[in-house]
């Protein structure tokens, strides 16, 4: 079965409502091609599982597209604080539950092993287990046996996870390439469908002739979609990395709401593509700027 499909047809098949768990690890490998076609479409009350992240996130928000993230942390590290997430908790816009990220690999696991809660020394002793007192998503508990403390996290239900990757064939087999280092995998194994993007097609023989380089294969994945540069303006490692411009550029818009309106209709919803984004935003010139200098 060809699991190819496009930008736009993956993203319409996800309904409002939806609980979306997104790969990447901060400011590295989010799926942002998947990201600014979901707000192109005006998707609306969204739940967002993100175990670390930071510009997919904000674009969603500053897009009217989320109604909660549930998350360990939302920045653009070194480059300051995601503006749109920051102002939409603030002001009560969007709601926020807050976990470490070991609670909310727990979670994710409890759901992937169908288990109803997976056990944890993280978080005893911490402020985080009174702010889910009321729903118990997490809880202080005794072993009966032992005596020994823990904390018991529930399972957190994800209807699509949305992932970025280096390749896949046709029948969706995929590769991260290198070995995953980051938490995607976490986001995969818990959801009960799963997108990927990647920056290029192979063929299956490619893949048969290594299946140990397979990350997910294709029993595990829904659809993929082409989008070279899938992760801008985060990276790709190591393939290319980060755009500071571009990061720089959107966090000092922030900073006046009209000006951030009109910077984020031009740069980031305005082009058609994903390729006319890209040319939009440096293309060539941006590409050679970013791309690592061994690929």
């Amino acid at each position: 079965m060809d699991k190819r499909a496009s930008l736009e047809q993956v993203v319409e098949g996800i309904p409002d409502g939806t609980t979306i768990g997104l790969g990447g690890l901060s400011m590295n490998s989010a799926p942002m091609a998947y990201v600014r076609e979901i707000v192109r479409q005006e998707k609306r009350d969204l739940t967002i599982v993100a175990i670390v992240a930071g510009m997919s996130v904000d674009w969603l928000i500053a897009g009217g597209c989320v109604k909660k993230v549930i998350s360990g942390l939302v920045s653009f590290e070194g480059l300051g604080l995601a503006p749109s997430f920051r102002t939409g908790v603030q002001s009560g816009l969007v709601e926020i539950e807050e976990y470490s990220e070991d609670l909310l690999i727990c979670r994710l696991r409890a759901q992937a092993w169908n288990l109803p809660f997976i056990p944890t020394k993280a978080g005893l002793g911490t402020d985080l287990i009174s702010l889910h007192e009321e729903t118990g998503t997490i809880r202080a508990e005794v072993d009966e046996v032992t005596g020994e403390h823990y904390v018991a996290c529930t399972r957190l239900p994800v209807d699509v996870a949305l992932v970025h990757a280096h390749s896949a064939d046709e029948l969706g087999n995929v590769r991260v390439d290198p070995k995953l280092i980051w938490m995607d995998n976490e986001i995969v194994n818990a959801a009960e469908r799963t997108f990927v993007s990647v920056e290029r097609y192979v063929e299956h023989t490619e893949v048969t002739a290594e299946p140990h380089r397979t990350t997910y294969p294709h029993f595990m994945v829904s659809g993929v979609s082409l989008a070279e540069l899938g992760a801008y303006p985060c990276s790709c490692f190591p393939e290319y990395g980060h755009h500071t411009g571009f990061f720089q550029s959107y966090s000092s818009a922030a900073s006046d709401p009209k000006e951030f309106a009109t910077f984020f209709a031009d740069r980031v919803l305005g082009p058609e593509t994903w390729e006319d984004f890209i040319q939009s935003n440096g293309g060539d010139e941006m590409i050679a700027a970013i791309r690592r200098p061994s690929v």
